[in-house]
């Protein structure tokens, strides 16, 4: 039985992205390539890409990166929802862990990589992202969080639950890119050893370690 770590990357499309958003599309369509021409990593990585502001959309559901095309365009715009962002990828992982199930994986714990560039317009958040990762719901995932830009790390510290990554400066467009290769290095590692293997050093960003880190 193959292993598979379910994989979401959770990614900021709000008003204050929009003038990065080619550099953005540019930078998924980096992690589409890498992912896809790489069997061992998208075959052990299934990944689903999901793009928040006012509204959460679902960009690339649960897949196999191989068997992607290419990876659609996101627009940017609007607030920075982070409540039903965490509902939405709950119920992505409810339905995406059964599916890999039905499909004769063993399972790993799910992980989501929030990248945002700044502070939730929603004041609470919170409830949702306690239902998301309460360690009595078998599929809570590990949340590895990258913030730059206007990200604030006393929130972030909050959210990130497996690693935390702030950038050390306020290039958005550099530091987007640093994190989705971070990103990628995390999955190439962890496809190696088929277990959760955090790729520290990310240009640009200062790596936090999680007072939080839960017990697997």
């Amino acid at each position: 039985m193959s292993l598979c770590l379910p994989t979401y990357v959770v990614i900021d499309a709000s008003t204050s992205m929009k003038p990065h958003e080619a550099v953005l599309n540019a930078t998924l369509s980096r992690l589409h390539y890498n992912l896809a021409t790489n069997p061992r990593v998208s075959e052990f990585a299934r990944v689903c890409v999901v793009a928040f502001s006012t509204d959460v959309h679902v960009v690339i559901p649960m897949s196999d990166m191989e068997q992607v095309p290419a990876m659609p365009e996101v627009i940017c715009g609007g607030r920075t929802e982070y409540g039903k962002t965490f509902d939405r990828v709950r119920e992505c992982i409810e339905q995406d862990v059964d599916n890999l199930a039905r499909q004769n994986f063993s399972v790993l714990r799910p992980t989501v990589f929030f990248l945002t560039d700044g502070g939730p317009t929603d004041a609470n958040w919170q409830n949702p992202f306690r239902k998301l990762v309460d360690r009595d719901w078998p599929r809570h995932p590990h949340v590895i969080a990258y913030g730059f830009g206007g990200a604030r790390r006393d929130v972030l510290e909050q959210v990130a639950t497996k690693a935390l990554f702030i950038a050390d400066g306020s290039d958005t467009e550099s530091a987007l890119s640093s994190a989705i290769t971070g990103l990628l290095n995390t999955l190439i590692a962890s496809s190696k050893t088929g277990q959760m293997q955090i790729a520290t050093d990310v240009k640009g960003f200062e790596y936090v370690q999680v007072a939080q880190e839960y017990v697997d």
